[in-house]
C-alpha cells in the first residue's frame, strides 16, 4: 500500500507512542551492543507514583537484607529496526499510528487514508525510516516510543565501560541496559548529588593517573592544587567560545568558536574546589575505605571530614551555606556547636560519629557493619610521616585555614592557662598569674568574631555602653582613617551590593571593625604585639608581654 507523504508521516511521528511496558513491546533482540547503546531521552524515575532522582534510588539499605522496592523509570527510546519490537508491540504502535491517521483525516476533512504498517514505514526503498535521508530533507525521521519498566541494578555514572562519561541504566527486562542522554527536569534536580558525587570521584581517579604520587600524599589539599594546575584553565580555553556571535571580528571559525584574541577566564579559587570536596567527604571515606584500590589514605581524609563539619557550623552562623551536599543544605543548630559533644570517653564519641556517618553515606554491595569495622581498622592503621592531619600546619598549605580562612584581624579569645604557656617566650616570667586578670579585663564581646552588618549594611559594636556604628553606605572620616587608599577608593565606588556577598568588601568590614577593638584595648591599657609570627597582648601599663592564644575574624567561606 502506498504510503501517506513525508510531511503527514512527519506529522504523525511527531508525537512519542506510548507509554508501554518494556517487557510487551520491546523484543530481546533490542539490545545495546559495544559502540551501539540504547539511548533513553527525558528520562523520569519514579518511587510509590512519586518523582525522585538518583540520591533517592542509589541509596542502599545497608543492612545486608534483600532489596525489595520497586524504582520504576520512563524515557523516550528511537525505534531504529522493526525487529526491535515483539510481535505485541508491533500491533500497539501500528493500532496508535492508524489512529492518529484517522484523526487527522477527519481534522482535515481528507478522505481516510490506507492502513499504514511499520513494515512499509521501514521499507528500505520505498519508507520513511531506518534509511540514509534524502537530500533536501530537513530531519531524519524517527519512531519514538515512551518506555517504561523496572530497576534490575544500581545506576552507573562514569564508571561504565560501556559508557564511560554518562550514565549507565539496567532494566529487569531481559537485563536490557540503556545510556541515559538526557533526564526529565524534576528527576535531574533529584539526581545532582549523585552526579557531582561521581563526577568529583571521576576527576580525583584522573588526577591520580598512573599513581606516581605515594598514597599518603593525597590530601584534600593536594587533590585542589593538583585540579586548578592541571584541569582548572585546559589550554584549548584561551582560545575557544562556548557562547559566541557568529558575526563576531574576533571569531575564526564559526562552527568552533575559536578567537584570534586569547580570553581571560575566571580565576577559580582554591575555596570554591574545596568547597566541592567538602559537600562529598564523608561518602568519599566511606566508598574508599571498602576498595581494594584506594585512591587516598583514611586519616588526612577523616580529619578533613571532622573539620568541614565544624566550617559548616562557622559558615551558617553567617547565613552562608557552604560544603554541603547538593539537596541536603540547611542551617545547622546554632546552639549545638560541633565541638561541645566532646565527651571524656574519645572512644565512645569517634564510635559514635562513625556510625553516624556510615548510616548517612551507605556503601553499594556493603553492609553498614562491615564498614564500620573497616573505618575503626584504618583508625588504628599505624600513622604515614607524610600524611598530616588537616588542622595541622604544613608549608604546602593542607590546612584548617583551607576551610576556615584567617586573615590579620586578631582578637582574643579563651584566657586559658594552657593555651598561653606554650607561647610564651621562654626569656619571660611566668604569666599565669596574669591571665585570670586579663580574663576579667576585657570584655567577653571582644572575644567573639563579629556579626556581619544586616541588609541596610549598618554594624552597631556589641561592647556595652558603646555605641559605635559603622555604616558602609555613609563611611565617617574615623571610620576609613586606618584603611589604604585603594580600600577607601573600592568602598566609597559602592559597585558591591551585599557584604555578605562580596569578598573584598568582607574584607574592609572586618578591618575597620579590627580597628575599633583596638580602641578598646588601649581603653583597657593593652595592645597587639607580634612575636615570633604569633600575635598577643602586651600591658602598655607595666610592659608586661603576655603571648596569647587568638581567635582571627574570618572571612567565613561562601
Amino acid at each position: 500500500m502506498p504510503l501517506p507523504q513525508r510531511k503527514i508521516v512527519e506529522e504523525l511521528l511527531r508525537q512519542p507512542f506510548g507509554p508501554y511496558r518494556d517487557e510487551e513491546v520491546l523484543s530481546e533482540e533490542c539490545q545495546s551492543k559495544p559502540g551501539k547503546t540504547l539511548v533513553l531521552k527525558s528520562f523520569q524515575l519514579a518511587y510509590n507514583d512519586e518523582i525522585i532522582g538518583l540520591d533517592e534510588s542509589e541509596q542502599p539499605l545497608g543492612t545486608g537484607e534483600v532489596d525489595n522496592r520497586q524504582y520504576r523509570f520512563r524515557g523516550i527510546l528511537s525505534i531504529h529496526s522493526p525487529f526491535w519490537l515483539s510481535q505485541l508491540g508491533v500491533k500497539r504502535v501500528e493500532a496508535e499510528l492508524n489512529l492518529r491517521a484517522n484523526t487527522r483525516s477527519m481534522r482535515e476533512g481528507e478522505r481516510p487514508p490506507s492502513i499504514i504498517t511499520l513494515e512499509g514505514l521501514f521499507n528500505r526503498n520505498t519508507g520513511y525510516l531506518g534509511r540514509t535521508p534524502v537530500p533536501g530533507d530537513d530531519d531524519e525521521l524517527e519512531l519514538r516510543l515512551k518506555i517504561q519498566g523496572f530497576r534490575n541494578f544500581p545506576a552507573l555514572y562514569m564508571t561504565s565501560k560501556l559508557v564511560p562519561d554518562g550514565l549507565f541504566w539496567h532494566s529487569k527486562d531481559c537485563n536490557r541496559t540503556y545510556e541515559v542522554a538526557t533526564m526529565d527536569v524534576y528527576t535531574f534536580q533529584l539526581s545532582e548529588n549523585f552526579f557531582w558525587r561521581y563526577r568529583l570521584l571521576a576527576l580525583m581517579i584522573k588526577i591520580v593517573g598512573e599513581g606516581r604520587t605515594p598514597l599518603e600524599k593525597r590530601t584534600p589539599a593536594w587533590f585542589v592544587t593538583q585540579f586548578l594546575e592541571r584541569f582548572a584553565h585546559p589550554a584549548s580555553d584561551e582560545h575557544e567560545r562556548l557562547i559566541y556571535d557568529s558575526s563576531d571580528s574576533d571569531i575564526i571559525n564559526v562552527d568552533e568558536g575559536k578567537t584570534y584574541l586569547p580570553r581571560h577566564p575566571r580565576r577559580i579559587h582554591r575555596r570554591d574546589i574545596l568547597g566541592l570536596f567538602a559537600a562529598q567527604s564523608e561518602w568519599f571515606v566511606t566508598d574508599n575505605e571498602v576498595k581494594r584500590k584506594r585512591i587516598f589514605p583514611f586519616k588526612p581524609w577523616n580529619a578533613f571530614r571532622k573539620e568541614v563539619r565544624k566550617a559548616r557550623w562557622q559558615a551558617a552562623r553567617n547565613n552562608v551555606i557552604w560544603g554541603w551536599p547538593i539537596g541536603r543544605e540547611h542551617q545547622p543548630d546554632l546552639e549545638s556547636d560541633p565541638d561541645s559533644g566532646e565527651g571524656d570517653d574519645e572512644d565512645d564519641e569517634d564510635g559514635e560519629d562513625t556510625r553516624i556517618v556510615v548510616e548517612r553515606n551507605p556503601v553499594i554491595g556493603k553492609t553498614n557493619d562491615i564498614v564500620r569495622r573497616k573505618i575503626d581498622k584504618a583508625k588504628t592503621r599505624r600513622n604515614l610521616p607524610s600524611a598530616r592531619r588537616v588542622n595541622e600546619p604544613s608549608p604546602s598549605g593542607s590546612s584548617s585555614d583551607e576551610l576556615d580562612p584567617a586573615r590579620a584581624h586578631a582578637y582574643m579569645s579563651d584566657f586559658s592557662r594552657g593555651s598561653s604557656s606554650t607561647a610564651s617566650d621562654s626569656s619571660d616570667e611566668s604569666v599565669d598569674e596574669h591571665l585570670p586578670e586579663f580574663g576579667e579585663l576585657i570584655p567577653r564581646q571582644l572575644s567573639q568574631v563579629p556579626e556581619l552588618p544586616g541588609p541596610d549594611n549598618r554594624w552597631w559594636c556589641p561592647v556595652p555602653d558603646c555605641g559605635h556604628m559603622v555604616d558602609l553606605q555613609r563611611l565617617t572620616r574615623d571610620d576609613i582613617k586606618a584603611l589604604s587608599a585603594t580600600t577607601v577608593f573600592y568602598l566609597m565606588e559602592k559597585k558591591w551590593r551585599s557584604i555578605r556577598e562580596d569578598e573584598r568588601a568582607k574584607k574592609c568590614f572586618f578591618e575597620m571593625v579590627s580597628k575599633h577593638y583596638e580602641g578598646h584595648f588601649a581603653d583597657l591599657g593593652l595592645r597587639f604585639i607580634q612575636t615570633r609570627g604569633r600575635v598577643g597582648i602586651d600591658s602598655i601599663r607595666d610592659k608586661r608581654r603576655v603571648q596569647q592564644a587568638v581567635v582571627t575574624v574570618k572571612e567565613e567561606v561562601t
